[in-house]
């Protein structure tokens, strides 16, 4: 891997490609690199990596996180009192916390799960490949733009939104740092187009490469840790506000794979080039929140009901012992 280079304007050189990391946008849904079908990866995948622990709650997704507790994106919290469905059960929303310095928001239901999500301990996420979940849009139409690309084609713009929950991949390629905005650190991947043999403009995409698009916020990213899929982060945005050039009034959204030749308000024209300059999307990382996390869901006090259950034993035991006692001078007294 090449040496990463200081980012200047929001662009970011790394591994032999350039990654765009700008203002982003709330996400809503995943959109893939490889397929446009609306059904493509809509069940579990079966291989543990999260799927049985998302909650769809509201028109966003949740991750279970202990026996009363998920988190989510702050910015799609919706008080509470609201129901919520997982495996096969109703909840009822009764606490919430919101965390001052990241984009995340602990709910607490009425009654415990029966399986929840393990957290990501560690802080070496860059590199790993990740498995992320969301539910709203599928791809819409093309984006072409005509440039030093191999092909005019940069990406899709966000298609119908249709809530459906889909799973996909993609690999940390950064942390990066919202702290001065109160988001705290935050996890990067980009969009890149799966590897063509013998062309080397493609950045080495996944076979399920996806990006976030309307709907996707709040949704769970697991790396596996120890063998075992783990909660990473959570879905927070991604890069978008597109146009052709500074004149276009329009704009537009977009799953972008390839930013050459396109414009964005706070980077200006992005210069064309023959590597593919991917779109980044991020996700809060739970690496960085796992003490304000584990105070929110730590363990309670002992209840009046337990204290009861322990002290019994201890009065028996003073009893007894009062009892035996009594027997004892007794004995003595019998015996003068």
């Amino acid at each position: 891997m090449n040496a990463r280079q200081p980012s200047q304007s929001g662009l970011i050189l790394a591994a032999a490609s350039l990654a765009l990391i700008a203002t982003p946008l709330p996400a809503q849904a995943l959109i893939f690199i490889g397929s446009g079908d609306p059904t493509h990866n809509t069940t579990d995948p079966g291989n543990g990596s999260g799927w049985q622990w998302q909650i769809q709650y509201e028109n966003a997704l949740a991750t279970a996180i202990a026996p009363q507790y998920f988190i989510t994106a702050k910015h799609v919290f919706q008080g509470v009192g609201g129901t919520i469905h997982y495996e096969g059960q109703a909840f009822t929303t009764v606490a919430a916390w919101s965390s001052p310095t990241s984009d995340l928001t602990i709910m607490k239901v009425d009654h415990p799960f029966s399986s929840w999500a393990p957290l990501y301990q560690g802080s070496d996420e860059v590199g790993k490949t990740l498995t992320v979940f969301g539910r709203g849009t599928q791809r819409g139409d093309p984006v072409n733009v005509a440039g030093a690309s191999t092909t005019t084609l940069r990406g899709w713009v966000w298609g119908t939104p249709d809530y459906q929950q889909r799973w996909g991949q993609n690999v940390v390629s950064s942390v990066e740092d919202y702290t001065g905005q109160r988001l705290g650190r935050m996890l990067s991947a980009g969009f890149d187009r799966i590897s063509t043999p013998g062309d080397p403009t493609t950045a080495g995409g996944l076979a399920e490469e996806a990006t976030l698009s309307t709907g996707d916020s709040g949704g769970g990213v697991f790396i596996q840790e120890g063998g075992q899929w783990k909660l990473a982060g959570i879905n927070f945005g991604v890069v978008n506000g597109w146009r052709f050039n500074q004149n276009d009034s329009t704009g537009f959204n977009a799953a972008i794979f390839d930013s050459g030749g396109l414009y964005l308000d706070n980077l200006g024209n992005i210069s064309d080039a023959a590597n593919d300059i991917p779109a980044n999307w991020l996700s809060t990382r739970i690496s960085d929140n796992l003490d304000w996390i584990n105070g929110v869901i730590a363990v309670p006090e002992p209840s009046a009901t337990s204290w009861v259950l322990t002290l019994i034993p201890a009065f028996a035991a003073v009893e007894t012992r009062r009892r035996m006692a009594l027997r004892s001078a007794r004995n003595a007294a019998e015996k003068k």
